[in-house]
């Protein structure tokens, strides 16, 4: 799983990124989704056609210098968003749309002469008469794909909102199982793997959509997410968890992570936070980089959870309360566990949920094939412990996404 941010919450400055570069690097983040949107602009070229070539020409060398500016820092993007258009002005659409086409095959170019393979394209919608979609959208993503000269670029489809009346409804490609219609087709009719999807959990939220239905409808095909948040309302690029209701995000992560686990998705996890960074001084912007990939790592880590599992011949866990518990009851049959420990001297000897509590120092006798599951809130602690004691092979179980759980909590003081 490649974990990257988008350019607009953490490149400060696109034309000179070295400074914004070195703080990703410092904080761990492996990439950045190049956006081309930062450069250029379909519908703005069309406002002064005499100058049209002109204008082309300066936004191929602005993005080329920006992708300089990476190559120069050694942190070349992988994966990219090509531009898009928000008109809707019905008489100007195939104009636009073509404009469109036009910069976005020029992308297509920059991008595989930058090593980038994967590559969200929007659908068309400016204009689009209802029920056209599919005829309209499959000439534009198959001209863009006889462009692709490398048989592995992979060209995203990804979901729109679309605005009516104020009002944020479902547009394009927002129905998971003809999105994966469309995207089959696409690929039969070019002759090979070339189109997947690029999931925006945003636009799933404003649209009120049943994310995890989604996420099964299109399985495989996903290659990308791009984690974000917004109140279900007002569209917005923010950082998960900070669009908080009652105490609680406004966002169905629940069923998200349940989803991407089913489908084993082992893509692109993009991290958008345009909206949030900027609403920060310029003074503090650089500490929110940290936190980014903090957030990055959660995700990843909570979609993981089985594949880290597989990774190991045997377990052995660490806790003996209510994580353990919830181990047992979604986990304990598949990857039985050799034994439970905890630091609770009371508890070594007894039994819990039919494992054996130990002493942790019995985890040092652990074969080097064995992996030590940490089931307690107390994470950083443990794996401290853990390391001090030798012990490598650590991996995490958190509870907050499994499939099924306990709402009757254990109501003994557990022990770390």
């Amino acid at each position: 799983m490649r974990e990257v941010c988008a350019m607009t919450g953490v490149i400060f400055n696109p034309k000179r990124p070295g400074q914004s570069i070195r703080e990703l690097k410092a904080a761990g983040i492996e990439g950045v989704m190049f956006d081309f949107g930062i450069f250029a602009a379909p519908a703005g070229v069309l406002h002064d056609r005499a100058q049209e070539g002109k204008k082309l020409d300066l936004i191929r060398k602005a993005y080329e210098k920006a992708m300089g500016g990476f190559a120069e820092e050694g942190f070349m993007p992988s994966i990219a968003r090509l531009p898009f258009t928000n008109t809707q002005t019905k008489e100007e659409y195939e104009e636009i749309n073509a404009m469109t086409l036009k910069i976005n095959r020029d992308c297509v170019k920059a991008c595989e002469e930058a090593g980038v393979r994967e590559i969200i394209v929007q659908p068309l919608f400016a204009g689009v008469e209802s029920g056209e979609e599919w005829k309209v959208n499959r000439e534009f993503y198959l001209a863009l794909g006889e462009r692709c000269g490398r048989e592995d670029t992979k060209l995203l489809l990804t979901n729109l909102c679309r605005d009516v009346n104020g009002h944020l409804t479902r547009g394009v490609c927002s129905d998971g199982r003809e999105a994966a219609a469309w995207i089959d087709g696409l690929n039969k009719e070019a002759g090979r793997e070339r189109f997947g999807f690029c999931l925006d959990l945003g636009n799933c939220n404003l649209c009120g959509q049943d994310i995890r239905s989604m996420i099964l409808a299109l399985g495989e095909r996903i290659r990308a997410v791009v984690l974000t948040e917004n109140d279900g309302h007002t569209a917005a690029r923010l950082l998960p968890f900070t669009s908080a209701h009652s105490r609680r995000s406004t966002m169905d992560w629940l069923g998200t992570v349940r989803g991407l686990r089913e489908i084993g998705f082992d893509g692109y996890l993009i991290l958008e936070t345009a909206d949030t960074t900027i609403s920060f001084s310029p003074l503090l912007q650089p500490y929110l980089v940290p936190v980014y990939k903090a957030v990055l790592d959660y995700f990843a880590m909570q979609i993981n959870i089985e594949r880290d599992l597989k990774k190991y011949a045997h377990v052995a866990l660490f806790g003996a309360g209510n994580m353990c518990r919830n181990y047992m009851k979604c986990y304990g049959e598949k990857y039985p566990p050799l034994f439970t420990c905890d630091n609770n001297p009371k508890l070594w000897g007894t039994s819990f949920d039919g494992l054996e509590i130990k002493d942790p120092r019995e985890l040092k006798s652990l074969p080097s094939d064995c992996g030590v599951i940490i089931c307690n809130m107390f994470y950083r602690e443990i794996e401290e412990q853990l390391r001090s004691m030798g012990i490598e092979n650590i991996g995490y179980f958190n509870d907050e996404y499994m499939p099924s759980f306990y709402f009757d909590r254990l109501k003994r003081e557990e022990g770390f």
